[in-house]
């Protein structure tokens, strides 16, 4: 019987105590959002939008720490960095594709230039 009570006791003290740091997960949120703004997610429409979207989950994520609400705060900061991720994926294509037309644009000249 008194293991059972110890173990109902030991359950009930774990449950009470298993608040979650959202520290890490805020952390890799605001990581993401950095690197997606170093990829240039700010100057091209598709992912300007997923990067505002991205700082607005970070925000929000921030006011419901500050109120208590880890859980709800973890699911905001995930998809911040889902956002965050997205926006710089489709920074770099669009960088990817802008030099790629420039560089067609110079191949063009060349081409022009040598007579071919």
């Amino acid at each position: 019987m008194r293991r059972i009570v110890a173990v109902i006791a030991l359950g009930a003290a774990a449950v009470g105590c298993s608040t979650v740091d959202p520290a890490p997960k805020l952390k890799a949120a605001s990581s993401a959002i950095d690197a997606a703004k170093a990829a240039g997610a700010a100057n091209f429409a598709g992912s300007s939008d997923l990067l505002a979207q991205a700082e607005k989950y970070l925000a929000s994520a921030q006011n419901l720490i500050k109120g208590g609400d880890v859980d709800q705060a973890m699911r905001q900061l995930s998809l911040a960095s889902a956002a965050a991720d997205d926006a710089k994926t489709k920074a770099t294509e669009a960088s990817s594709l802008a030099k790629i037309k420039d560089l067609d644009a110079q191949i063009a000249d060349l081409k022009t230039k040598l007579g071919k």
